[in-house]
């Protein structure tokens, strides 16, 4: 259900597929967020994300693709 992961690690935000590994390192939570949104606009669904934080506690949300007019 989960394919797409946001870690916090070592001051940076990585996005990491569960298939193609790591897709990029970003300055923000929020960065790393739209970049899955990003990535959502292949199937145009809606991605499911876990997200883990520096001190380890996860929590998950839903990423929309974006909007394209």
């Amino acid at each position: 259900m989960f394919d797409l992961t946001v870690v916090a690690f070592d001051g940076r935000w990585l996005l990491v597929d569960e298939t193609e590994g790591e897709l990029g390192e970003f300055a923000t939570k929020h960065e790393a967020l739209k970049a899955a949104g990003d990535f959502a606009v292949l199937d145009q669904e809606p991605r499911h994300v876990l997200i883990q934080d520096d001190a380890g506690e996860w929590d998950e949300t839903i990423v929309d693709p974006p909007r394209i007019h």
